[in-house]
């Protein structure tokens, strides 16, 4: 059943791939209105799982495939995607923002074109330490096009504001999932010894780092922790080799059953991602567990800025991993009573992430775009130290 109060009747919604983590927030969206999704097929053996695709009301999927003829890095479009939007004329568009694909900006210039107003959801330019001048051009331009740009965090949006964009257009939903068999902190009976990594295995996981961490804690310390790894991708392979030596490492695999990885995460009193998070912190966050992870935030995705040190995680200095880490992880382990208190916070980390859902955030976001007049144009970039005047003045 669509939205009532809502001219909003059909959103067109594109994903370069569809995951499992994706999929249950545009279910959602989907008791607000119709939603045609179109999406990619995850590449075999990238970590990110076959997806289901369950027949329910106001859901189509649309499966297309991604041509990249001039590599990865630049030119990549969907096939097919063009058209359908002149064909069936949808009442929005929310589109992942990528400024290297060419099919990102086709839809957001068609979507302006036809007065269709287009959303487009990213982290910007959160993780760039400066910008170039074809940067800055391109950005402003799809402001430009775009009815509003969601940002995955709140830091997502202050990046735009240290780079002297406008915040017009701008709108933050923070990024999470909804963990349907959470871990409530109360169900934690203390002294368990594992340690949760959720995630694909890939470059930049860092789980070789967690690996020798543990394995010296064992044998210097004497403390049996073990190491819970759910999940698979390309180094898969490599780390169980590695790994063969050490019975105390617990490979799952790739485990999408959120009660079967709430049974696994029972048994351990904190999560890790040594490497570059994103998501997954949530998940882990979702499981009262406390999150061990590094402090060079702008490597990250922007979900581990939602962590608080030593009040939801522990941020280990990336500069000294292996010795940060240790220690991070020894200093845990040997105070069971902050590791408690460290569980409720994560939990209730998660609870505000969730309430409301980032659906929820999303469908409120599109909804009260619609007040807005076609053709919109965002304000012209102002200086740093006029964006600074205007948030003293009390600006948005």
């Amino acid at each position: 059943m669509t939205d009532a109060k809502s001219g909003l009747t059909r959103l067109r919604v594109v994903q370069p791939i569809l995951t499992n983590y994706s999929l249950p927030v545009f279910l959602e969206l989907a008791q607000h209105c119709e939603v045609d999704l179109f999406f990619s097929r995850a590449r075999i053996g990238a970590g990110f799982g076959e997806v289901s695709l369950p027949a329910v009301p106001n859901v189509r999927y649309f499966p297309v495939a991604t041509l990249m003829p001039f590599g990865e890095r630049l030119g990549m479009f969907q096939r097919g995607l063009l058209g359908s939007v002149f064909r069936q004329r949808p009442d929005a568009i929310f589109l992942s923002a990528n400024l290297r694909d060419l099919g990102f900006w086709c839809s957001a210039f068609c979507g302006w074109l036809l007065g269709i107003p287009v959303h487009a959801h990213g982290h910007g330019p959160f993780k760039k330490k400066r910008i170039s001048v074809v940067y800055r051009i391109a950005m402003q331009s799809l402001l430009r096009l775009v009815r509003t740009y969601i940002c995955y965090a709140p830091v997502v949006r202050q990046a735009f504001l240290d780079n002297g964009f406008s915040d017009s257009k701008l709108r933050v939903a923070d990024n999470s999932l909804v963990n349907r068999f959470p871990v409530l902190p109360g169900e934690k009976a203390g002294g368990e010894p594992g340690v949760l990594f959720i995630g694909r295995l890939r470059r930049h996981s860092g789980l070789d780092l967690l690996l020798r961490v543990i394995a010296r804690i064992r044998q210097e310390i004497g403390l049996p922790l073990l190491l819970h790894v759910v999940g698979d991708g390309e180094e898969a392979t490599a780390l169980r080799e590695r790994a063969q030596d050490s019975p105390w490492v617990l490979f799952h695999g790739e485990v999408y059953d959120p009660e079967q990885i709430r049974r696994i995460s029972l048994q351990c009193f904190a999560g890790c991602y040594p490497g570059n998070a994103g998501l997954s912190v949530v998940h882990m966050l979702s499981l009262s567990l406390p999150v061990i992870t590094h402090d060079d935030l702008r490597s990250h995705g922007p979900e581990p800025s939602f962590l608080r040190h030593d009040v939801s995680a522990w941020l280990y200095d990336h500069h000294n991993p292996e010795q940060s880490l240790y220690q991070a992880l020894r200093s845990l382990v040997c105070d069971p009573a902050r590791v408690s208190r460290m569980q409720q916070n994560a939990f209730a980390e998660y609870q505000t992430l969730t309430n409301p859902t980032l659906a929820e955030r999303l469908w409120a976001i599109i909804r009260e775009s619609e007040k807005q007049p076609h053709g919109k144009l965002s304000e012209n970039v102002l200086p740093p130290a006029e964006l600074a005047s205007r948030t003293r003045a009390g600006h948005p």
